[in-house]
């Protein structure tokens, strides 16, 4: 009986209970210099402006399954599959990344809470971003549990336990040495096995440190008339193994808790929104949740004493029938204990972004839109690896102007429209490091960084290590190779977005 009865339960879910939307990018480019495309993003900045200045191909899957629908009562399985490589050969290879996966409950608690929803699993949980940066100042995606949509009279109120686990580095940075091989004297003959030699593999030494948030939001709460509120309260407790030992910490380095409080008003406003945004963070919770990225702020993702405040402003309007606009102002300042690791070592990072979008509209199938960015980081710092070493750069302030004109082709118009294929070009200018530091990536107090008019290479070097590399799917060294000493270029293709 029980297998009949499981097996009457999978034949209840038909084609008809089955959802599929996606979201995908790709395309080609290519620098003024020659080469593959290359993307530009300031030293120490979490993210990038992102219009022609993309340089991969990216998607994700979501399949959804309506489980059970009768008498109110709903469940609904939740998943997306993602994928991304880098657009440069016909056949690439990638690990697909399980993003989420998950079951919605609607109804179960019947009229004790009316119209909230039960749901477990990996989940994007209410993540909150700015489009033309492709960044999450709010976000704590992951493994979670939570009941949402709870009526509160006034709004709706969200409970949630989910979970963030940081790679926290630690010193230092591990040189490692490549392989060797001694020929003997004589040589070798045929078949002969030589006996290699690998040393440690260079890298910085790492640790996977849980942090377990309870996050609570208070949401649509009404102002006035199309202005709304949403405050939101996230605990993070850190988590680590109770006889954790990292070099020479211990469990009581990594175990600070800490606080995120965030605030967002939300303006409707010309066909469109502009919301503002405050938040403030201390401790564990300075890394997550505050950004999808806005963990690389800090360096070491360290939690000891760490302070982070944010003010943003960013939205999406129709300035007329034939203008539509997308913009961000924003300042987050990350305050690092004074006793924090290499390059900080208690100084303040400060990002500072601004840009617009703009998209004129010349028939509901084209439009030309212009992308103006710019991002600027205090107490900068960037790197790359030389194998067996590391290629660091002093503190110093980075600094990035990007700008994009596209030609765009669309089924109708508007700032959401997808489908969209755009012809571009791009113009990227930014700072040079004003030194750098070869070595372990852990210098003595009176060490002197190299002069960027040092040696032969030294300026490339130097101008390479302006720009940040993490999720750019361009390197130092393409950098180097394309505009050696020179730190501004053009980069131009075609990208196609669509999302459904």
């Amino acid at each position: 009986m029980a297998i009949a009865s499981a097996s009457t339960c999978a034949m209840a879910v038909t084609g008809d209970d089955i959802n599929f939307t996606a979201y995908a990018r790709s395309g080609i480019g290519s620098t003024d210099k020659g080469g593959q495309q290359l993307c530009f993003k300031a030293a120490g900045a979490p993210s990038k402006y992102r219009l022609g200045n993309e340089c991969e191909t990216y998607a994700e899957m979501k399949f959804g399954a309506n489980l059970f629908d009768q008498d109110g009562v709903q469940f609904y399985l939740d998943t997306n599959i993602a994928y991304k490589v880098a657009q440069q050969d016909d056949y690439e290879t990638t690990e697909p990344a399980v993003r989420e996966m998950n079951l919605k409950a609607n109804g179960v608690f019947g009229d004790a809470l009316p119209g909230a929803m039960l749901w477990v699993g990996k989940r994007f949980y209410n993540r909150h971003d700015i489009h033309i940066i492709d960044y999450y100042y709010w976000n704590l995606s992951g493994p979670g549990v939570g009941i949402e949509n709870i009526d509160v009279g006034i709004g709706k109120f969200d409970v949630a336990w989910v979970r963030n686990q940081n790679k926290v580095i630690y010193p230092s940075w591990q040189a490692g040495a490549k392989a060797s091989v001694t020929v003997p004297a004589g040589g070798v003959t045929e078949d002969e096995v030589i006996p290699v030699n690998a040393e440690t593999s260079p890298g910085y030494k790492t640790e996977n440190i849980t942090t377990n948030i309870i996050d609570f939001r208070w949401n649509e709460i009404p102002i006035m008339d199309k202005l709304s509120l949403e405050l939101g309260i996230d605990y993070g407790i850190g988590s680590p193994a109770d006889n954790l030992s990292v070099g020479t910490y211990h469990k009581s380095t990594f175990d600070k808790n800490g606080w995120m409080f965030t605030g967002e008003l939300t303006w409707d406003v010309l066909g469109g929104f502009n919301k503002f945004i405050v938040q403030y963070a201390t401790d564990a919770m300075t890394g997550p949740g505050t950004g999808s990225a806005g963990m690389y702020l800090q360096t070491t993702d360290w939690y000891k004493g760490n302070k982070l405040w944010r003010i943003m402003d960013h939205g999406a309007v129709s300035l007329m029938p034939k203008l539509d606009m997308m913009y961000v102002l924003g300042v987050t300042e990350v305050k690092y204990d004074k006793n924090d690791l290499y390059p900080n070592f208690g100084k303040k990072t400060t990002w500072v972004t601004a840009g617009i979008r703009p998209s004129w509209k010349w028939n509901d199938l084209t439009s030309t839109t212009v992308e103006i960015g710019y991002d600027q980081v205090k107490n900068a710092s960037s790197s790359y690896v030389d194998e067996p070493d590391l290629i660091s750069s002093g503190l110093f302030k980075s600094k990035l102007w990007k700008f994009t004109l596209a030609q765009q082709f669309h089924p109708q118009f508007g700032n959401w429209v997808r489908p969209q294929i755009r012809i571009f070009a791009t113009y990227a200018n930014w700072n040079d490091a004003h030194g750098y530091i070869q070595g372990s990536g852990k210098p003595a107090a009176n060490a002197i960084p190299n002069s960027c008019s040092g040696s032969s290479n030294a300026s490339e070097i130097c101008n390479a290590l302006g720009l940040e590399y993490f999720d750019t799917f361009t390197t130092p060294q393409q950098i180097m190779n394309a505009y050696g000493s020179k730190s501004d270029g053009w980069t131009y293709g075609a990208q196609m977005e669509i999302w459904f």
